[in-house]
């Protein structure tokens, strides 16, 4: 399930009205800076049409033509566009559109950026658009092609320097990939490629390849960026190396096709000299790769405006535990855990906690008509201690503190943070107030820019925690250095791993605004971060713009923000803070309690199920796997095509599941639409709505494009609710009690929805959830697959990661997810689900074990994926499902943490358990072909370093004896599950320290 690539954006879109040009003539020439501009005729002789694209008469068109029929396929490409020198050039585009329509524009076939064209007065009226675009030194193309959809006719571009720019850009040093120093490993080649530079790409770069750049020389120390040319015609990662230090994850890359080359910047530091630069695949697939440009990153980093002083302190005013102390010129705020400081002079402020955590020079933003309005900006900031309210709410006891910014003709910004006692974070949010209405689509509570300006508390192994939005395309958590940039959605951390000291910066509100975090640091500080409603990107899988939300009173999220001596303690702080929001779903007493344990059908036959598949399933867990259950409750869950089988054979399925003492679930996926027939009737609407009529659109009245193969249904569609109304209908009177449900992202998507009152796709997700869970209303076990992390109100369990099966490496794709993410585990989820586990696609008994051991540990929901009928399933699932301390340990449902964050973009390979003042340990060897040796400091696992404790594994029996440290020997993909107990704690067969910590 591949979700759209991320980008790095080169080209920067600006709507500009129409002036006017010294012209060269049409159709050639060479831009120079001294000159105006040139201008290409669309329809010149040497340009390429591609599709439907085609000349035709155009009477208002400069030459009295223009190409027009770019539909569905079709292309315009400008060949020899030519400039002197490097740099950014203007590009005005001369165009007719009846109605608004929109093109994917990229250079030199490159990346393609998605442009949206206002219509001109009518079919007959040439309008034009501005667009800024980064050309080489000579010649180049410059294509238009219409996404698959309908785009404006084009008469002509004009091409001139971009104002105020300076087209002499650096270039950069150019190294090809197929050069002959370079070094190839695995299954890495050289090959042909028309469209590369030299004709010529290295690919194969998968199962363990990888390609060097031995000696990348820099003039002199410091960040460079590095521009690769690369083709990828699915979403493709590279892990990038300088110099042997450590690898960085670049994900999400992809191009139109495997015929199409694609940018993409990153920033890396060089040392003065020769540089080593390494692109490997992780063991997955990356791009093949063209060659990379190095030159000297350009952007300097600000030294941040003065905050200026708080003056004189006048007389503190307690509040219980908390303590306001007002100055002349700010105000300290303090519970002890720490302390907030107010700049009245400038509006900053700076967050502080005894750790040595700090966030310096924190203003707020919001965007208002095309404007960034910041609160340091505002003529007056003020605070009155007259002006705080005292609150008591699900956080405990405490105050509430607004500082208040205002300047003349603009809404006035409300800086609010709720603060408690005994809590090591407060809760702060943006409130924009108007006599008027006003509208945006960004909000910002949290912004800072300075050098140094987000500080971890120690800084000798920093990270900076990306969380993706949810866990499609198997993206992945990464645990950053601070020498990038990226986003996280939601939350992030900023930690460093050694002492795991560390900050939390999250959102605790899920009802309107979908939350990005920007960050972005060089030099070992990590020096810009914003905390923004409003985040719509290929990570959250959105074509259109977040939605705006209007008002006289606008609010952003609400963040948490928070030091914690132990970053896991504070992610863990973190989703019971949004527990406190938004409770998980309650468990009815009617269901199965506790982990659901069973067998699942997609991994066993994907769209090949039957009913006798079913039925041979059933009878065999009821037969020959007496100890698969939780107290006695089995799960036998159909998957996706579950609809190979009649409505009769679902019923005999279920009776035949119920008849052996088990529990039937079923799958569906409410927002998504398979089809691509807009007339066909809609399911249980009585013919009153067709597909088009339900498929979430554009402000264009355009279906979105489509996402994993699927349109996307607007979940507050009168249509879409009727037909939620249907299937789960159908399920319920079948006797299902389970339901996994899957592509809830689709449901998420920006949009124009049916409902006026929702304008933001995290709106209309919660209104489509929250309908699904009335529907049902506690008669099933509600399971996500591919969603949101947020909200998480809606299920009882949710998926951490993308598809996983049985071999090595999806174990470890599965467990970075745990890594990173295992704090969704009782706090906002019951259970965190790590998929079916299914035990035949390992290649051996030892790989299939380490799978099952990952879905032990993860939370969890523990269920099999097996054809009960072949013989090696048969032979690992009653080896690896009769183990009662195993079983035993995953029914407990807690999630294992991670003894180690600084994995960058891989799991960790050691997790814990702790179990008062015992630990379990799970131990993973992630590589297929080698042993491993694997030594781990106890007083990491949270156990003395000086106590003797004796060792348990929980598969073998096997028992020892460790102090200090615990070393074992793994073999290819083995691993091991280890309970570390005091001597009293082992007895034969029993397990006195079991925690007695209710699920």
């Amino acid at each position: 399930m591949f979700g759209k690539a991320a980008k790095t954006v080169l080209l920067l879109v600006l709507f500009c009205s129409w002036i006017g040009f010294s012209l060269g003539a049409p159709g050639s020439g060479t831009a120079r800076a001294e000159d105006a501009a040139v201008a290409y005729e669309a329809e010149a002789a040497g340009n390429t049409l591609t599709g439907n694209a085609s000349v035709a008469d155009c009477a208002a068109c400069s030459g009295g033509k223009k190409v027009g029929g770019l539909y569905q396929g079709a292309s315009l490409q400008f060949n020899g566009v030519t400039v002197a020198e490097a740099g950014a050039y203007k590009v005005t585009v001369s165009y007719v559109s009846g109605d608004p329509r929109s093109a994917n524009v990229s250079v030199n076939g490159g990346e393609k950026e998605y442009v949206e064209f206002p219509a001109t007065a009518n079919w007959d009226t040439v309008g034009s658009y501005d667009v800024t675009l980064e050309l080489q030194a000579g010649t180049n193309t410059i294509t238009f092609d219409d996404n698959n959809w309908y785009a404006p006719d084009i008469d002509r571009i004009v091409v001139a320097p971009a104002s105020g720019s300076d087209p002499g850009t650096t270039p950069g040093v150019v190294y090809e990939a197929e050069a002959a120093g370079n070094v190839l490993t695995g299954n890495a080649a050289v090959s042909d490629c028309g469209a590369c530079s030299g004709g010529k790409k290295v690919g194969g770069l998968y199962g363990g390849s990888s390609l060097l750049f031995p000696d990348v020389t820099a003039e002199a120390a410091g960040d460079y960026e590095i521009e690769l040319s690369f083709i990828s015609g699915d979403p493709r990662a590279f892990y990038v190396t300088v110099n042997d230090g450590e690898s960085q994850l670049y994900d999400s890359l992809k191009t139109a096709d495997w015929n199409t080359l694609g940018t993409y910047k990153l920033t890396v530091p060089l040392q003065a000299g020769g540089n080593r630069i390494l692109f490997s695949d992780g063991n997955g697939y990356s791009p093949d790769l063209d060659r990379i440009t190095v030159r000297p990153a350009t952007q300097a980093e600000q030294p941040g405006a003065d905050e200026g002083s708080i003056g004189d302190a006048l007389t503190p005013v307690p509040y219980g535990a908390i303590t306001v102390t007002p100055y002349t010129a700010g105000a300290v705020i303090t519970n002890g855990s720490y302390s907030m400081t107010y700049h009245s002079a400038t509006g900053y402020a700076d967050y502080e906690w005894p750790g040595g955590q700090k966030v310096t020079g924190v203003s707020g933003q919001m965007k208002l008509d095309g404007q960034t309005l910041q609160t340091t900006d505002y003529e007056t900031h003020s605070f009155s201690v007259q002006s705080v309210v005292p609150i008591h709410d699900g956080f405990g006891q405490g105050i509430e503190v607004v500082f208040v910014n205002e300047a003349a003709g603009k809404p006035t910004l409300k800086q609010v943070y709720d603060f408690y006692e005994g809590r090591s974070y407060f809760l702060t949010r943006l409130d924009a107030v108007s006599e008027t209405a006003i509208s945006t689509n960004y909000m910002a509570p949290i912004a800072v820019s300075r050098p140094d300006a987000v500080k971890s508390g120690q800084g000798t192994n920093d990270r900076v925690l990306t969380v993706p939005f949810d866990n499609d395309a198997w993206i992945r958590f990464k645990a950053q250095s601070v020498n990038r940039s990226d986003t996280s959605y939601e939350v992030t951390a900023v930690y460093d791993n050694d002492s795991r000291t560390g900050l939390i910066l999250g959102s605790v509100t899920h009802d309107k605004w979908k939350t990005g975090i920007d960050w972005s640091g060089s030099g070992g500080k990590l020096n810009k971060m914003t905390v923004y409603g409003g985040a719509s990107s290929s990570v959250t899988h959105d074509s259109q713009p977040h939605g705006s939300l209007s008002g006289t009173t606008v609010s952003s999220p609400t963040i948490l923000a928070g030091g914690f001596a132990d970053y896991r303690t504070g992610l863990e702080e973190y989703g019971k803070a949004n527990a406190v929001v938004a409770p998980p779903l309650p468990l009815s007493a009617d269901l199965p309690q506790g982990v659901p344990v069973g067998w699942n059908s997609w991994g066993a036959f994907g769209s090949g199920l039957s009913y006798q598949d079913v039925v041979d399933t059933s009878n065999y867990f009821h037969d020959h796997l007496p100890l698969m259950n939780n107290d006695g409750a089995t799960y036998v869950n159909l998957d996706s095509y579950w609809d190979n089988l009649s409505d009769q054979q679902l019923g005999q399925a279920v009776s035949v599941i119920k008849g052996n003492g088990q529990n039937a679930g079923i799958y569906w996926g409410p927002f998504v639409y398979w089809g691509n027939n807009m007339s066909q009737t809609v399911e249980g609407t009585d013919g009153q709505y067709t597909y088009g009529d339900i498929v979430l659109k554009d402000a264009n009245g355009n279906p979105l494009p489509t996402l994993d193969g699927a349109y996307a249904l607007d979940p507050t569609n009168p249509g879409t609710k009727e037909r939620i109304d249907y299937y789960l209908g159908r399920f319920k009177n079948l006797g299902f009690t389970y339901i996994k449900l899957d592509f809830l992202t689709h449901g998420s998507l920006e949009g124009v929805h049916a409902d006026p009152a929702v304008t933001t796709g995290i709106q209309a997700y919660n209104e489509g959830m929250a309908y699904i869970d009335q529907a049902l209303d506690g008669s099933m076990f509600i399971s996500e697959s591919i969603s949101p992390i947020f909200p998480s109100q809606y299920a009882h369990s949710r998926r951490i990661s993308c598809d996983t099966y049985g071999q090595i490496n999806e174990t470890e794709y599965e467990l970075n997810s745990l890594t990173y993410g295992w704090w969704q585990n009782g706090t906002i989820y019951r259970y965190t689900d790590p998929d079916h586990m299914a035990l035949s696609r390992a290649g051996s008994l030892t790989e299939a074990r380490s799978r099952v051991n990952s879905a032990v540990i993860s939370g969890t929901v523990f269920l099999d994926s097996d054809d009960v009928n072949d013989p090696t399933a048969r032979q690992y699932m009653t080896e690896l499902y009769g183990n009662p301390l195993v079983n035993g340990l995953a029914v407990r449902g807690e999630a294992f943490r991670p003894v180690e964050g600084n994995t960058n973009a891989n799991a960790a390979d050691t997790f814990v358990l702790k179990d008062g003042d015992s630990a379990y340990v799970a131990v993973f060897n992630y590589s297929g072909s080698s042993p491993a040796e694997k030594t781990i400091d106890l007083s990491r696992l949270g156990l003395s370093a000086d106590a003797k404790y004796t060792t348990l594994d929980l598969w073998t029996g096997e028992r020892g004896k460790v102090s200090g440290t615990l070393s074992l020997t793994l073999q290819p993909a083995e691993s091991r599950l280890i309970k570390i107990a005091a001597p009293t704690c082992m007895q034969p067969k029993v397990d006195p320290c079991k925690s007695t910590k209710p699920k």
